[in-house]
């Protein structure tokens, strides 16, 4: 299993390959890397899952240019949207290309091969609110079990996140994607506590303006027994498991540097949240998002729009209630003047 946290600056962007070389990608960055080149040099060739965590600019910047480069089969993000031209870009998009697409709850895995599974702990059904970041505060939080081997990714997730995944049962994962570039918002003690990481990365710009990491969030890690990588100093973080331990690569792309590999055993019981057991694992095929978590409504449909969706769709949990028109069958949505939508072919 390789993770590879990739150097895109002031964003986000993480590379999952399995042995069987089924590939998905978390975020895409700001834009400002041509991410689709990168990942070409990778020798991805297809994604079988894309992420956005939330729909902030330094995630998705660089998601239609990604969706434009490689066929995608299953799409996943938050469920909230955003007020902005990239968020609609990115959404418009998945709708051409007919990218089945649906919103991520916890309860949500994926069945990966070699045993591997991948398990959406965040956002629950019902997102936060009122927080200092709703789109922050419900991000994407996912987790990655090889045999023995965990790696938590953890978006832009905030305190109140952080609360809530501890209350849940959050228990150690050896790999920790340090939440929202190391801001003082995220990586509380309490939370890094539960995790206990071995490893903790932290994707971040050189000399940004946000002044992220934190000094609170490093004087933090710093006092945990946690390896410590930035993306801003290290470049390229590239984990590698083979279920029983895991070793750490570095590639910096800049002048002057080179590569440097250093290696860390772990060796721990696998960590549980015991509402990510709520559904069962599918396996990361086109089909497998059909068994998604299903909604209440079985074919929504918006009174505006002439079409209708299926539970669960993404585009589905966007439409406000008093516009919601529902179906409880197929034929009952066509007799209603509605045609399927292409997102997700109901």
């Amino acid at each position: 299993m390789r993770v590879d946290v990739l150097d895109v600056g002031q964003g986000d962007a993480i590379l999952i390959r399995t042995p069987a070389n089924k590939t998905i990608l978390i975020d895409a960055g700001d834009g400002d890397v041509n991410l689709p080149k990168l990942l070409t040099g990778l020798g991805v060739t297809s994604l079988d899952l894309v992420i956005g965590t939330h729909a902030h600019a330094d995630h998705i910047g660089g998601m239609d240019e990604v969706l434009d480069a490689f066929p995608v089969k299953n799409y996943i993000d938050n469920g909230l949207p955003h007020t902005t031209r990239t968020y609609e870009s990115v959404m418009a998009r998945i709708e051409q290309k007919q990218i089945p697409y649906r919103t991520g709850i916890v309860g949500t895995s994926f069945k990966l091969d070699d045993g591997a599974v991948l398990e959406l702990l965040f956002p629950p059904a019902t997102p936060l609110k009122d927080t200092r970041s709703d789109l922050n505060s419900n991000s994407v939080v996912a987790r990655l079990t090889h045999g023995d081997d965990c790696f938590l990714f953890t978006g832009d997730s905030e305190e109140p996140t952080e609360r809530a995944l501890v209350a849940a049962g959050l228990g150690q994962c050896d790999v920790l994607k340090v939440a929202h570039h190391g801001s003082n918002h995220s990586s509380t003690p309490a939370f890094l506590a539960a995790v206990k990481p071995s490893i903790a990365v932290i994707s971040v710009g050189t000399g940004n303006r946000y002044g992220h990491p934190g000094e609170e969030t490093m004087g933090r890690l710093e006092g945990t027994s946690a390896a410590l990588y930035r993306t801003d100093l290290d470049g390229q973080v590239t984990l590698l498991s083979d279920g029983k331990k895991i070793k750490v690569e570095t590639l910096r792309t800049r002048p002057n540097s080179g590569a440097v590999a250093l290696t860390t055993e772990v060796n721990r019981p696998r960590p549980s949240i015991q509402a990510a057991a709520a559904h069962p694992a599918h396996d990361l095929t086109p089909a497998a998002v059909d068994n998604m978590p299903a909604q209440a409504c079985a074919f929504p449909s918006s009174a505006s729009s002439e079409v209708f969706h299926e539970a669960g769709c993404g585009h589905a949990a966007r439409i406000s209630p008093g516009n919601l028109v529902c179906y409880q069958t197929r034929e009952q949505a066509l007799a209603g003047g509605k045609r399927p939508a292409g997102c997700c072919s109901p």
